[in-house]
């Protein structure tokens, strides 16, 4: 051991006679005046000493934890709440902020930009921080902008640059987030003055957040979609969001709202839409996903409804044929779904052939309750479906089936007995989980119900024996 680490070890020695208070109040006074310039290696010493007795470790906090906040903190106004298929101003995919800024460090940041980002803030002040990541955000924009006219005098350079980022939709949100700011800026009177949450356009609130907003509208007609998008994280219904558009273009027909500059608000709606199609149908493949699978379905039911009920959408008009074209692609992912509940609700609940002893297949079970759950939100959201006739005939089918099985698992309950009984009690837990989809809880409580008073009469006559 040298003599530096001799001394050291004294050190920890004298001051673990301190009192555990006493040695962190010395410890903040010597790492303040290390930021302020005036240790000595005395103190140095100390520092380490306390560190290694207080087992505290210098935490490396890097600019970059800051400057990625601030280089997207306007573009955040605008996200959307879901990754979209495709683009529409003003809605920035959640996903599109990682992607933008590995690109930036992969192909924009300089060796100076990253030494930059990777400068340690432990020990600066609030101010310090904010200075050098307003700094460095400001070079990466003007480095951004550079290279974007670069590439847009080159022979499909956009086309190359898209391919970098990963695709079109990250190019455009690309795009938004350099305006974000500039767009955000007569917008923030707006959102500062306008409830956190508005409920209702005709509540006191709404009415005062509709006329900042028809202001607003009146000077910047043509970016309306920048306003519908910041907006929209206040309005607690997607109904408010169309309502707005109905409301400020004077009608409720989709063809009118169509042509006016008050479309986006409809628009990025049928956007969201789409996206969440798409979710439910790569859910649904991954077996373990149900419950996402099932989120996107009840969310693309509500948005779905929104537009129902707030709009008068003609067929033969655009976004008609654009919410037929999305009612069947969701029909098709689900109807395959829908038709085989029934068969797998028999197959779990199935009573043994005669003379052989009661059985339960777990994956049948876990299949059956799947399908209830299934059947039980394409049921509820069958209103924007194109499917009533495959959901009404498994509906049929199933309260059928169901109503038999209910029956014969009571009756197997009184009689089961030894290894059956465990068994049985499985069987009891799929057919209450699989009541409360097809049904609902209070029907669910009622075969349980059933079920424990076959079980208390086996057990009354097991007594009595």
């Amino acid at each position: 051991m040298d003599n530096i680490e001799k001394l050291k070890e004294k050190l920890k020695l004298y001051l673990s006679t301190l009192s555990e208070s006493a040695q962190r109040m010395l410890l903040r006074n010597l790492e303040k005046a290390q930021r302020e310039g005036n240790s000595d290696t005395a103190a140095e010493l100390i520092v380490a000493a306390l560190r290694d007795l207080l087992k505290v470790q210098e935490k490396i906090v890097p600019l970059e934890e800051f400057a990625k906040k601030d280089f997207f903190r306007e573009a955040r106004f605008f996200t959307s709440e879901i990754d979209l298929l495709s683009k529409v101003e003003a809605r920035i995919s959640p996903t599109s902020f990682d992607v933008i800024w590995s690109w930036i460090k992969r192909d924009i940041a300089t060796p100076e930009h990253l030494q930059k980002l990777a400068l340690d803030c432990a020990d600066l002040e609030k101010h310090e921080i904010s200075k050098h990541s307003a700094e460095v955000c400001a070079d990466l924009v003007a480095a951004i902008k550079a290279r974007l006219k670069v590439v847009s005098r080159e022979l499909g350079g956009e086309q190359k640059l898209t391919n970098h980022l990963g695709g079109e939709i990250v190019y455009k949100d690309l795009l938004d987030v350099l305006v974000s700011a500039e767009r955000l800026m007569p917008l923030k009177p707006i959102l500062s003055r306008m409830p956190k949450e508005v409920a209702s356009w005709s509540s006191p609130e709404g009415d005062e957040a509709y006329k900042l907003i028809t202001r607003y509208v009146q000077q910047a007609p043509l970016r309306t979609s920048w306003l519908f998008s910041a907006v929209s994280k206040k309005l607690l219904s997607p109904r408010l969001r169309i309502q707005l558009a109905t409301k400020l273009s004077g009608s409720d027909d989709a063809i009118q709202v169509a042509a006016t500059v008050y479309a986006p608000a409809v628009q990025h709606m049928l956007a969201e839409m789409d996206a969440h199609v798409a979710e439910v149908d790569k859910h649904l493949k991954e077996f373990s996903s149900l419950h996402n699978a099932l989120d996107h379905l009840r969310s693309w039911s509500v948005l779905a409804k929104a537009v129902e009920v707030e709009l008068e959408v003609p067929n033969q008009s655009q976004w008609g044929g654009v919410l037929t074209e999305m009612r069947k692609k969701m029909s098709r992912i689900l109807k395959s779904e829908v038709e085989s509940a029934p068969g797998l609700v028999r197959k779990a609940l199935r009573a043994p052939k005669s003379g052989e002893p009661e059985s339960v297949d777990s994956d049948l079970i876990v299949d059956a309750v799947r399908a209830s759950q299934i059947f039980h939100q394409a049921e509820l959201a069958k209103d924007g479906l194109a499917m009533n006739g495959p959901i009404a005939e498994a509906r049929k089918e199933l309260e059928q089936s169901f109503e038999i099985l209910t029956k014969s698992l009571v009756d197997r309950t009184r009689r089961a007995v030894g290894p059956d009984v465990e068994v049985i009690e499985k069987l009891h837990v799929a057919a209450l989980d699989i009541a409360k989809n097809l049904f609902d809880a209070e029907f669910a409580d009622s075969l349980g119900r059933q079920l424990k008073a076959a079980a208390s009469v086996k057990e009354l006559q097991a007594a009595e024996a």
